[in-house]
C-alpha cells in the first residue's frame, strides 16, 4: 500500500476539525442546555405585550371555509359567511322535455367546529349579483352584492349541526354534512334554462354563485369548518324526465372562486365587560392610554379578530458587549381560557417576524428551516401552556438587524379555524402564568 504523504495527512486532519467545528456549531442550539458547560439562564428579559385587532387576511382559494354565528362571552359575536361559485358537472346540459323538479339541496360537508352545537343555526342562502374572478384578491372584509331573496325552502330554516356524526340517506352513510333544501322557483330557474348551461364561460354569466350565512342564532352557537371542493358538497338538481328519476350536480371544486368573510362585533354579548385589548396602537402605546393593558391578560382569535405584539426593547442592551450563544430561547404562553368544552383553544401557535424593510414574514422563514417539532408553539395539555423556540430569532436580534425588536403572535390556519385563546399577560397576579422569555446562553 502506497504510503500517505506529509501533506495528505495534514489536509485530512484539517477536513476532520473543520467538520467537527461545524457540527458543533449547528448542533448547538439543539442540545439540552443542561448538559453544555458555562450554560446561563434567565427569564427576566423585558417584555412589551399589547393584543390589538388584526387587520384583514387574505381568504381567497383557502382549502375549507367557515360558516356559523357564535356569542363569545369574552370575544363577543362572530359572523362567518362563505361566497362562492358553482360550476358545470359537464358541458351540454340536456334536462330533457318539461322536465319536472322534485328537488334542489344544498350540500356542504362538515369537517369540524367551533362553539356548541347543540344551538341551531339560522342558514340563509342567497344568490349573487355579481361575478367573482380568480385573479381578485379576497379579503376577510371584502363583500359582494347579491340578491335580496333568501332561497332556502323554508324561510325560516335551522340546523343543529351533527359535524361528528355520519348521515344516512336510504341505506347509504355519508361522510357529516349539511343539506339544506332550496326554493323549488329556484331549481326550475336552471331546468327551464338548458340554454344556459351549455358552456362553462356561458353559465358563469348565468349564475354568478352563492352567498351562504347565518344570522343570530341568540344562543352559543358555532363555527363550522366546511369543506366546499369535497365531492361530497355542490347543488344537486333531483327531477324526473318521461318518469326517470335522475340527478344533475353543480360543483364547487379547486378551481372555483370562494372565499370567506368575517363580521366581527366585540360588544355583543359579555364581551363589552371582558376584553382589554386596543384597536389600535401608536408608537407602542394604546390610544386609550390605559397603561394596564396586557398586564393581567392577552388574546388571540383567528379569522381576522385579534394579535398580540410581543416586543423585546432591552434585548439588545442586554447582551451588549458580550460574546454570548444563545443555546435556547422559548417564549413561553399559558393558557387561562375558562370553557375550553365549547371554546376550543388552538392546536398551533405562528409568529409573524418584522424584518427591517417593515415587510411581515412567518418566522421560521427561508432563513430558518427548522422542522416544526423543533419550532414548537403546540399545546401541552398538561403544562397547560405553549413553548415556541425562537433561538435564531433571539440571536438575530443581538448580533444583526435583520428582523424589527417585535413580532406578532397569531393562530395558525386563522382564515379556516375559530379556535382561540386567553392567556397570561405581562404581570398576572400568578406570576407563573405570566408572558415570558427564557433564554439559555453560553458567554465566552
Amino acid at each position: 500500500m502506497r504510503k500517505l504523504s506529509l501533506l495528505s495527512l495534514l489536509f485530512i486532519a484539517l477536513f476532520v476539525v473543520s467538520c467537527e467545528d461545524e457540527l458543533t456549531s449547528l448542533g448547538l442550539n439543539l442540545r439540552n442546555p443542561d448538559e453544555l458547560l458555562g450554560t446561563s439562564f434567565m427569564d427576566s428579559t423585558t417584555l412589551t405585550a399589547l393584543s390589538i385587532l388584526d387587520d384583514s387576511l387574505a381568504t381567497g382559494g383557502l382549502g375549507s371555509n367557515v360558516i356559523g354565528f357564535v356569542n363569545d362571552p369574552t370575544f363577543g359575536s362572530t359572523k362567518a359567511s362563505v361566497y362562492s361559485q358553482y360550476l358545470l358537472s359537464g358541458n351540454s346540459v340536456a334536462f330533457g322535455d318539461n322536465p319536472i323538479l322534485d328537488s334542489i339541496v344544498l350540500i356542504i360537508k362538515v369537517g369540524g367546529y367551533f362553539g356548541d352545537t347543540t344551538t341551531a343555526l339560522p342558514i340563509r342562502v342567497y344568490e349573487l349579483d355579481n361575478k367573482l374572478y380568480a385573479d381578485t384578491t379576497y379579503m376577510s372584509n371584502s363583500t359582494v352584492p347579491h340578491k335580496g331573496d333568501n332561497l332556502t325552502y323554508d324561510p325560516n330554516y335551522s340546523v343543529r349541526p351533527t359535524p361528528t356524526s355520519r348521515v344516512l340517506i336510504d341505506t347509504n352513510s355519508y361522510e357529516p354534512h349539511l343539506r339544506i333544501r332550496l326554493k323549488d322557483d329556484f331549481g326550475y330557474h336552471f331546468l327551464n334554462n338548458s340554454d344556459e348551461m351549455s358552456n362553462a364561460s356561458v353559465f358563469e354569466n348565468f349564475f354568478k354563485g352563492l352567498y351562504i350565512t347565518v344570522e343570530d342564532p341568540k344562543g352559543t352557537g358555532s363555527l363550522l369548518y366546511v369543506n366546499l371542493t369535497s365531492s361530497l358538497s355542490g347543488i344537486s338538481i333531483y327531477y324526473k324526465n318521461n318518469g326517470v328519476s335522475k340527478r344533475y350536480p353543480l360543483v364547487t371544486n379547486s378551481s372555483a372562486v370562494r372565499f370567506n368573510n368575517y363580521e366581527h362585533d366585540y360588544n355583543a354579548g359579555q364581551g363589552q365587560d371582558n376584553l382589554d385589548f386596543v384597536s389600535e396602537v401608536i408608537n407602542g402605546i394604546p390610544v386609550s392610554g390605559n397603561a394596564t393593558v396586557g398586564q393581567d391578560k392577552l388574546y388571540l382569535q383567528p379569522t381576522g379578530g385579534v394579535k398580540t405584539k410581543v416586543g423585546f426593547p432591552n434585548i439588545k442592551n442586554t447582551f451588549n458587549g458580550k460574546d454570548v450563544i444563545i443555546n435556547r430561547a422559548e417564549l413561553v404562553i399559558t393558557n387561562i381560557s375558562e370553557d375550553n368544552d365549547h371554546f376550543f383553544i388552538p392546536a398551533l401557535l405562528s409568529i409573524q417576524g418584522v424584518k427591517a424593510d417593515g415587510s411581515i414574514t412567518y418566522i421560521p422563514d427561508d432563513g430558518y428551516l427548522i422542522s416544526g417539532e423543533y419550532f414548537g408553539a403546540t399545546y401541552n395539555r398538561t403544562k397547560k401552556e405553549y413553548r415556541i423556540r425562537i433561538t435564531n430569532y433571539i440571536q438575530d436580534l443581538i448580533l444583526r438587524d435583520q428582523f424589527k425588536d417585535y413580532f406578532y403572535l397569531v393562530v395558525s390556519g386563522a382564515g379556516v379555524r375559530g379556535n382561540r385563546l386567553i392567556m397570561g399577560g405581562l404581570n398576572p397576579m400568578d406570576t407563573d402564568k405570566r408572558l415570558r422569555l427564557e433564554i439559555f446562553y453560553t458567554q465566552y
